[in-house]
């Protein structure tokens, strides 16, 4: 019997159809066209925090289009967890993947599609769980999650600040070198913490700040704290009687040569000159790592046996612990006997977060089916998997578009070019078209197709959510905590990127006298912190004003908020992207900034008349979401291998041997294998500009 629930509240029982708006035509298009505007500007400002534009668009939408009246009441949620989650994908590097496909070698062109695949389900796979989470869970927990969320961001914000004058003094004052600034981004592996290039610092982060927050919340059990100093003695004690132990018999110089791995051809480079498959302050300190990693064993054991790690914590030492152990067991360790192929790295000499990002999906995996969320592990499996099909696809439709006049499969260059001049010709407005933002906007569609689908299944099968007063007003100020996370945070992180651009192209000058007053001067970017700290205050102070008296601009209804909320995001980033490429605006840019203004109107309009108050989703709760997710996985499993294993097919027989261009470094094909592979031919040398 299929339940339908209208926003009035009446209950019809209708066992002929299942009603279900959100997995509706029209409505998987506007999904899938949001994330794709965002994702084709996520390409502009890059990584993680590009990464969160996308998620906070496509999860409102989805929210939206759903016709489920509780989850419109959860719309900021939605926005804030959908940033959340497509943020953990931003670190995982995959240029050079692209790359691979693009080279003309077979066996890299396969590993290519394979790894995009895994690069496309981990990034998507965090972003439907996250997504999914204020769909399914109860108001409680979802928002117990800000306490862990508040202290991350808190603990990362003063790593981001700190990280550079920490690195400054260490070189200065371990390795005895000239105080000078360090270059964060040329010269990153001169970082002395410098691991594959990798966040690991961060999850260790997270580990520190969820394990202090678990002793104070268990302040009132406080003698169990008394057992720390012992069983971290303990530990360090029998971590410094190991190391001590097999110093003196000789062991250690053999354990040692077992675990290090040069990342390199010895052959063609000095080993002094090459990094290792571990960070380098550990060669610093190499007579403190013994009793070092028995003190972490000894915190370790404490927190098993008497952390309760409650309000959501939980939720991120799983994905933390999976992250370091995945990342370590992985890149770090398999490496040491996998070097004659690279190590067990994914785009060597390029950053190794793939592994870190897979261990945080299955720690995210684990957790959600210990703590019975089997919807959220069925959502992130189905977005996963559309998203790695999506990423492998795209790259093959990319290079079928860049086919036709192609120089590099016309002109291969032992053959004269003269008979193929005509045809380059023809096609050589083609050829200079911005192909990669193509990629990048068609394979942002796609995630937006798999959200809107595992959001779309959900609707039809998870129960209603509370929303009576009493529980909608339960930390009613998370409300104005998502959205002001959305609109102020994941915004202030992107548009400040533009003040940069605009001073390096001198359309802006690098200082600015106040109005008025000559001697108050500041620089660009502390205007800009100014400007936008005064808008946020407003903003926030107007959002919790409401709360108390209704301000009348602000829609009466819930769709109608939630339509307000996609529309400012929207178009805040849409003209913040336009800004920041109109200094070096040309016709290529026509395909990035043009196409995401025109798709920015279509998705104005089709958000304003798509969700109706009158539209009701058919509600048939079900309680099998693991057969659910084992036919996801299974099925999922056969799509993903026929159609890494079809664009194998279709690039190899559209371009045989030849490198198809458009990828590659300084016009020369990539390769994971073969005989000049990247990682052998270009490593990261201790010293110099990173590759």
């Amino acid at each position: 019997m299929t339940v339908r629930v209208r926003p009035q509240g009446e209950v019809i029982l209708n066992t002929r159809h299942l009603r279900a708006p959100g997995l509706q035509p029209v409505a998987i298009f506007l999904v899938a066209l949001s994330l794709s505007i965002g994702w084709g500007i996520r390409g502009n400002f890059g990584h993680n925090e590009g990464a969160m534009i996308p998620g906070a668009l496509a999860g409102i939408a989805a929210c939206l289009v759903s016709g489920r009246e509780d989850w419109w009441r959860r719309v900021a949620y939605f926005g804030m967890f959908g940033a959340i989650g497509w943020w953990f994908g931003g670190s995982i590097s995959y240029m050079q993947v692209v790359s691979y496909t693009h080279s003309g070698h077979a066996p890299s062109q396969l590993y290519g599609f394979a790894a995009l695949w895994l690069v496309g389900f981990l990034w998507a796979g965090f972003g439907g769980a996250f997504t999914a989470m204020p769909a399914v869970a109860d108001r409680k927990w979802l928002t117990d999650l800000f306490i862990p969320i508040t202290i991350i961001l808190g603990l990362w914000t003063i790593w981001v600040y700190s990280e550079v004058p920490a690195i400054t003094a260490y070189r200065e004052y371990i390795w005895l070198e000239d105080p000078k600034a360090f270059n964060k981004t040329g010269h990153r592996q001169e970082n002395p913490f410098y691991w594959f290039d990798t966040d690991w610092i961060l999850a260790v982060l997270v580990l520190i700040g969820m394990c202090a927050y678990d002793l104070w919340d268990r302040r009132g059990k406080a003698l169990t704290h008394l057992l720390i100093p012992p069983l971290a003695a303990s530990g360090a004690a029998l971590g410094f009687l190991v190391q001590t132990v097999l110093t003196r018999n000789g062991s250690i110089n053999d354990l040692t040569s077992r675990l290090v791995a040069y990342q390199g051809d010895l052959t063609s480079f000095n080993k002094d000159d090459l990094l290792t498959n571990w960070p380098q302050f550990l060669s610093d300190f190499p007579q403190h790592v013994g009793w070092a990693l028995g003190l972490i064993a000894g915190l370790a054991v404490y927190f098993a046996i008497f952390g309760k790690f409650r309000s959501g914590t939980s939720l991120f030492v799983h994905m933390a612990c999976g992250w370091l152990i995945a990342f370590i067991l992985g890149p770090v360790l398999l490496t040491t006997v996998l070097m004659d192929v690279g190590g067990f790295r994914l785009t060597p000499p390029r950053s190794d977060d793939w592994a870190g990002m897979a261990g945080a999906f299955l720690g995210l995996l684990v957790y959600t089916l210990r703590n019975r969320l089997h919807a959220v592990a069925f959502a992130s499996v189905v977005s996963g998997v559309i998203g790695g099909i999506g990423f492998a696809g795209m790259v093959c439709l990319k290079l079928i578009f860049v086919w036709p006049g192609n120089r590099e499969r016309l002109n291969p260059e032992h053959l004269d070019p003269s008979p193929t001049a005509a045809i380059e010709a023809v096609w050589a407005h083609w050829q200079v078209a911005n192909w990669h933002s193509v990629l990048e906007q068609t394979y942002g569609f796609v995630n937006g197709i798999g959200i809107a689908i595992a959001l779309g299944l959900l609707a039809t099968r998870v129960p209603r959510i509370n929303t009576t007063e009493h529980v909608a007003k339960f930390r009613a100020w998370t409300s104005v905590y998502a959205v002001s996370f959305v609109l102020l945070f994941v915004m202030y992180l992107n548009l400040y990127k533009n003040v940069p651009h605009w001073v390096g192209y001198k359309l802006a000058p690098a200082v600015m006298k106040a109005p008025l007053f000559g001697s108050i001067e500041f620089a660009a970017a502390t205007w800009f912190n100014l400007t936008f700290a005064i808008f946020g205050v407003a903003m926030v102070y107007l959002m919790l004003a409401h709360q108390k008296r209704s301000i009348s601009l602000v829609p009466a209804t819930a769709t109608g908020k939630g339509q307000l909320f996609f529309l400012v995001l929207l178009w805040m980033i849409v003209i913040g992207n336009f800004e920041r490429a109109l200094p070096g605006f040309s016709e290529q840019r026509l395909i990035t900034e043009w196409v995401i203004i025109v798709n920015a109107v279509i998705a104005t309009v089709m958000i304003l008349t798509l969700p109706r108050e009158e539209d009701a989703c058919d509600i048939r709760p079900t309680t099998k979401f693991l057969s659910l997710l084992g036919f996801a996985a299974m099925g999922g499993l056969v799509a993903s291998c026929l159609v890494v294993a079809a664009s194998f097919g279709i690039v190899r027989g559209l371009y045989g041997g030849a490198f198809a261009g458009h990828a590659g470094f300084e016009g020369k094909p990539q390769t994971r294998f073969g005989d000049t592979p990247e990682w052998s031919v270009r490593p990261n040398l201790r010293k110099g500009e990173h590759s």
